[in-house]
């Protein structure tokens, strides 16, 4: 089975609940977590240690994005959960796998999936973005140093809520229904025909749209954590253990 997982951001206890409760097997299965790995919540390290344990593969998050940044020296760093990760022996090498993570990701599902065609991304899309698979071929085979993780590209996957047409970002952040004039959920424009899984939008929840599925239900705020089965389009949650 393929299983995709919302923002983890350091909720480790959860995750492994998670992990247990879908039964979750390396050796059958395959892991996808939709960014947001790491901060806020109580271990990063933990969290990250995990996921390369059993194999996961994943999309970069805006919350990656600033653990690669701040650990390179290239911004400084403000109020974080990062300490222990960054003390640790196998630092530089969980940071080269979230380094090395693509920004959108195509998941064709195995035949007889109740969802055959998935995309994977952070935050969402460009309404402008038509031609996905070129578009993720381009933006995902550029070298992953400092520069592209802070591409207008790589910028939008990982951060992408309220939007116009023509791609103009809000930084609104709360009930996609108060998105606020000329702004719509990013969702909105998109028309499919794939199925688009997320994450990012923790005041939105985990919701099921016509063409999107959001998978970030707040976790580290006292919510739940979140994971989605591609094969029998199944959800599965655990709540957390506080908010963080």
């Amino acid at each position: 089975m393929r299983w995709c997982i919302g923002d983890l951001q350091g909720c480790a206890s959860e995750f492994e609940r998670l992990l247990h409760a879908i039964a979750f097997d390396p050796a059958r299965d395959e892991l996808w977590c939709l960014g947001d790995l790491v901060n806020r919540g109580p271990d990063s390290l933990a969290a990250l240690r995990l996921w390369r344990d059993v194999g996961g593969h994943g999309v970069l998050g805006n919350h990656d994005v600033y653990a690669l940044l701040t650990h390179s020296g290239a911004w400084p760093r403000k109020r974080d959960t990062l300490a222990a990760l960054f003390a640790a022996p196998d630092a530089d090498d969980l940071l080269a796998r979230l380094r090395a993570l693509p920004a959108l990701a195509h998941l064709p599902g195995p035949q007889g999936a109740k969802v055959p065609d998935l995309w994977v991304v952070h935050a969402g899309l460009d309404p402008r973005w038509t031609d996905l698979p070129t578009l993720a071929a381009t933006i995902n085979a550029l070298p992953h140093d400092d520069a592209w993780l802070v591409s207008p590209q790589v910028n939008t996957a990982t951060r992408i809520r309220c939007c116009t047409a023509a791609g103009e970002r809000s930084k609104f952040d709360r009930d996609p229904v108060d998105c606020p004039p000329p702004y719509l959920p990013w969702d909105a424009f998109y028309r499919g025909p794939a199925l688009v899984a997320h994450g990012h939008w923790a005041w939105r929840g985990h919701y099921r749209g016509q063409h999107t599925l959001g998978l970030d239900s707040g976790c580290v705020y006292g919510g739940q954590l979140t994971a989605w089965c591609q094969e029998e389009d199944r959800v599965v949650q655990v709540e957390a253990a506080r908010a963080y």
